[in-house]
């Protein structure tokens, strides 16, 4: 009886550790993921397109229009075949999108939203050389991150201004 109390706590405290999600409410998630600039509308999207190219981003879409640019970048795990091959599971790759959403607030002003996802691609082997892949994508939701995109957006507008663009 001591034993199966003593394993059903185990598997509580695991199963309770495993199923912990990271929750904001909407409006934390809206001030952490959302700037103005003292800027104009075009500027802005001009310098987010520059930014995701300086950062290895390839931007799948971009629509000055509704002032929507999505953008993906992954990072191939060159060693995968074989790892797959002696353990029989492999990461095959990191990925990583960024969504941004330009509004102009007026002539002088324009607000950025981002929302910001990290992924990964892994396979297993199955039965005859069957290779099953998993793929896993959540939203980011450390400050730090948007923090940081916002300070080299902030840069990108400067260095732009700077040369006249």
């Amino acid at each position: 009886m001591k034993k199966t109390t003593v394993l059903l706590c185990f598997i509580a405290l695991l199963s309770s550790c495993a199923t912990q999600m990271v929750t904001k409410s909407p409006a934390e998630v809206k001030m952490m993921t959302t700037k103005q600039f003292e800027s104009g509308q075009d500027l802005i999207f001009k310098s987010i397109i520059s930014l995701l190219q300086s950062e290895s981003y390839i931007v799948d879409r971009a629509d000055k229009e509704t002032g929507l640019i999505n953008a993906s970048k992954r990072i191939e795990n060159k060693n995968a075949a074989s790892q797959r091959f002696w353990t029989g599971s492999s990461k095959d790759a990191n990925t990583s999108k960024a969504m941004f959403y330009v509004e102009a607030v007026n002539d002088d002003v324009t607000e950025v939203k981002i929302s910001m996802y990290e992924g990964s691609e892994s396979s297993k082997s199955g039965y005859w050389r069957q290779v099953n892949k998993d793929s896993k994508e959540q939203m980011i939701y450390e400050p730090r991150v948007y923090q940081e995109w916002f300070q080299s957006l902030q840069a990108e507008v400067e260095r732009r201004k700077a040369l006249g663009r």
